[in-house]
């Protein structure tokens, strides 16, 4: 009888854990307008440095991008309970966020903006969140983010400034805006899905 008790507690756990990593998705899948919105802050900031002021154009685009996370996210309505796992990821996006502003923000201001160390060390960290999230959530399509990141810190560090730039863009488009409408798409079926099992 011990042993069946032990095996039941066992999958009662497993249950708990699976259902734990599919929630996470959903938070994130709740959180993808804000990939899009960052990738379109990165294109801008991109844009405007090749076209205009480059002192200004990172440390603008990200502070007016951290405002609008900030403004639309307090607004937001959470069907669930915050949780341990989601606050941990959150943690590690809220850190990526303030790292990146920062960094980007001193150099362009320092002047020391370099465009291959600068695509090398924004990749190489959000390869890090990106790979630090599907590997908590299990979740494969978002390691294929972080290998896109890597990908773009080796370009970054052994191409050209043309195969840098493409890389950088590329990896953009993927891993933010791709990305982030995947989540978008994957949120509103499963709100469409509970609204039909709720009907």
């Amino acid at each position: 009888m011990n042993a069946n008790t032990e095996e039941l507690e066992l999958k009662e756990r497993l249950i708990l854990i699976e259902s734990m990593i599919a929630q996470g998705r959903r938070t994130t899948e709740s959180w993808g307008w804000t990939f899009v919105l960052w990738g379109v802050a990165y294109y801008a900031a991109i844009a405007w440095s090749a076209w205009g002021s480059g002192t200004l154009a990172w440390p603008v685009t990200m502070t007016a991008a951290g405002v609008l996370t900030g403004v639309v996210a307090s607004r937001m309505k959470h069907d669930q309970p915050e949780t341990t796992l989601g606050r941990a990821l959150g943690s590690v996006w809220i850190a990526l966020g303030i790292s990146i502003s920062l960094l980007m923000m001193s150099l362009a201001i320092s002047g020391k903006l370099e465009a291959h160390a600068s695509v090398a060390i924004v990749s190489a960290l959000l390869g890090m969140a990106n790979a630090t999230s599907s590997m908590i959530l299990k979740w494969k399509v978002q390691f294929v983010c972080a290998l896109a990141w890597w990908a773009t810190v080796l370009a970054a560090c052994f191409g050209s400034d043309t195969q840098s730039s493409i890389a950088f863009l590329v990896a953009i488009f993927l891993c933010q805006i791709v990305f982030g409408v995947y989540c978008m798409i994957r949120e509103t079926e499963e709100r469409k899905q509970q609204g039909a099992a709720n009907a």
